[in-house]
């Protein structure tokens, strides 16, 4: 197995008030952010970030040319028209086992977080789970071309994807392959110390949608939440990938957790992204996988909720459509098809047909032993049939899961149904602006 990063635990120490701002200072990009005590010295990070991509920019590889990018965008497209003729087919007879949108991976266990919110579907906490099996490199790339058989899009997960060393060439591979969009979702800790390293130059070029989770923008609140030490790191390096994002051609977003009392926090998340154009997703906190109901019973969420509506209409890079948003921020009812995003652990089995399954064990296969996904769903839903699935009853999920990724479901079979939806989906979702 290819050797993960390995992280000292002897690294100087930067106390978290060297860059706490007591009087705050602004940036001229600020219009509905405000800067509060105990929130990031933006003028110090930004030029941090600054001299960080002057150094790095001559060590860059350049993205895909035109061309490349068109080929590659047209396969990945041809896929997924496949995919939506056919799903309008199984859609239209009842069938649930849809062919997938994108494959969430989740590369590792390893963390160097511990986020107080954060497990994997189960209730168990990342650094505490074993990694023992994980796949190598060669087994991963193998993986990527079995589900690149039917899966236009990848979605790197974890843990943490970028502890692993041959991330780069993983992605490189999902590259070859013609995966678009390929997209990461990090805590961004280890961004710029990567992207120093010979074997990174290529990997932000290769990657068309960085996701980095950012929760508040309390620096002490986001130590004790994330259990790290280096908070301003984070928010340093989002900063970094902003003034590298037009040039290597990267979409950048933040995913924001939005917790019962710190919902102050994610508002200014939220102001924050919108004033400096990076694209905001909303994620109302679960529990295991079943939504967190005082959340919902806070006003001050109700108000967020209004803000986000409001600023998806005025166009702001609000990711998804408002009919996903409105369904998601309101915890609404959902048609839930894990088949259209399934979810391959850390050793290259399939969870089927959810990893949040409550009353019904998740059945673990492995990929590695078919040759293309129609066999491995054919196989898979001889185990466990997807079709109704999600729901209450105890041979159904039992879960209420109230994440993105499962309203991203909603929206595609609401999309099987009204075609004219579906392509503002794909519209919005695949858009670069910055409102």
């Amino acid at each position: 197995m290819e050797p993960l990063l390995t992280l000292s635990a002897s690294k100087r120490r930067e106390p978290i008030d060297d860059y706490r701002s007591e009087a705050p200072r602004m940036l001229p990009e600020f219009r509905l952010y405000r800067p509060k005590a105990g929130h990031p010295d933006w003028p110090r990070l930004l030029d941090e970030a600054k001299q960080l991509a002057a150094e790095l920019r001559p060590t860059l590889a350049p993205p895909e040319g035109v061309l490349d990018a068109l080929k590659r965008r047209g396969a990945a497209y041809a896929t997924t028209l496949r995919n939506y003729i056919e799903n309008r087919a199984l859609d239209g007879q009842g069938r649930e086992d849809l062919r997938p949108l994108y494959f969430i991976w989740t590369t590792s266990r390893i963390c160097n977080f511990a986020c107080t919110y954060c497990d994997d579907h189960q209730g168990h906490k990342y650094p505490d789970l074993p990694n023992d099996g994980a796949l190598t490199t060669e087994q991963g790339i193998e993986l990527l071309r079995i589900m690149r058989t039917r899966t236009p899009s990848l979605y790197f997960a974890g843990g943490e994807p970028t502890v692993r060393k041959d991330l780069p060439e993983w992605t490189a591979a999902a590259h070859r392959m013609s995966y678009y969009p390929i997209i990461i979702n990090t805590n961004g800790s280890l961004i710029a110390r990567n992207l120093r390293k010979p074997e990174w130059t290529s990997w932000l070029a290769q990657t068309d949608i960085v996701i980095v989770s950012l929760d508040g923008l309390d620096l002490r609140m986001l130590s004790d939440m994330w259990v790290y030490r280096k908070p301003h790191e984070v928010l340093r390096n989002l900063l970094l990938l902003r003034e590298l994002r037009d040039e290597m051609r990267v979409k950048l977003m933040v995913n924001c957790v939005i917790q019962p009392g710190r919902v102050a926090e994610a508002r200014a998340v939220l102001d924050l992204a919108n004033d400096l154009g990076i694209w905001f997703c909303p994620v109302p906190v679960n529990i295991g996988p079943a939504v967190d109901r005082k959340l919902h019973a806070d006003p001050e969420y109700a108000d967020l909720v209004g803000t986000i509506l409001e600023r998806k209409r005025a166009g702001y890079p609000i990711i998804g459509s408002l009919r996903m948003n409105e369904r998601l921020l309101k915890g609404e009812p959902l048609s839930c098809r894990n088949t259209i995003k399934p979810h391959i652990d850390f050793d290259g089995s399939l969870v089927w047909p959810c990893k949040a399954s409550m009353n019904v064990s998740p059945r673990r296969i492995n990929v590695l032993d078919f040759d293309d996904v129609d066999a491995l769903y054919d196989y898979a839903s001889t185990l466990v049939s997807p079709h109704r699935f999600h729901g209450p009853a105890a041979n159904q999920c039992g879960a209420n899961c109230n994440w993105a990724q499962n309203y991203s479901t909603d929206a595609y079979v609401h999309g099987l149904r009204h075609p004219l939806a579906m392509l503002g989906e794909v519209r919005d979702f695949l858009s670069r602006g910055r409102g």
